[in-house]
This record gives C-alpha cells, structure tokens and sequence, in this order.
C-alpha cells in the first residue's frame, strides 16, 4: 500500500507543476465508511481530461510525455490483491481524486 500511495502522490505534484494561477493542493484523507477504509489522494493540477477517464488504469496507457502508463495499473492490481478496490473522480474544485478502498478488520 505505500507504493500505491507514493505512486499517486507522485503523479498528482506532477500534474500540479504546470499551475501557475491558483495554489497547488495535494490532501491526503482517509475514513472509515461502513466497513471500508478509504484513503483519498487528491490535487489540484490539471485533472485528467474527459476523453481518457476510462483508461488510467489501462497498462501501457499514459498521458506524460515520457510515461510508461504502468503505475496506476500496478497500483489497481495492487489494491485488488489486497481485496480493494481503486478508483478516480474529479477534484472537488480542480485536478483529481483517487480513492483507495480497502476492507476493514471484520
């Protein structure tokens, strides 16, 4: 779980590095919801634009000029191991939020 948060946290500052014009943010909240554990990273860069949603998770899918398009989806399969699940929405005012779900202790 700490490759998967490091990897996100890693893409969300590179995605805040071409803002200019309002503060860089980047949050790291977690909950407890039902018998879940969310963790959610979340920043404000430049979000990830509509047409390409579907495919972050996708191997050999990136949007970085030198991107290898394999973090997230090793992030996912990582999350999955563990009997969780990955997911991603639009930042509250800007940028992107991934949400780690996990299962609690039962």
């Amino acid at each position: 779980m700490q490759q998967v948060v490091l990897n996100i946290v890693s893409n969300a500052i590179d995605a805040m590095r071409p803002v200019t014009d309002r503060a860089r943010v980047l949050a790291v909240k977690s909950a407890s919801k039902s018998d879940d554990i969310v963790v959610t990273i979340e920043d404000t860069g430049m979000g990830v634009e509509a047409q390409y949603v579907d495919r972050v998770f996708e191997p050999f899918f990136t949007t970085k000029a030198h991107g290898m398009g394999m973090g997230l989806a090793i992030c996912r399969s990582i999350v999955e191991a563990h009997g969780g699940r990955l997911s991603m929405s639009p930042g509250v005012a800007h940028g992107s939020a991934f949400h780690v779900h996990l299962p609690g202790s039962q």
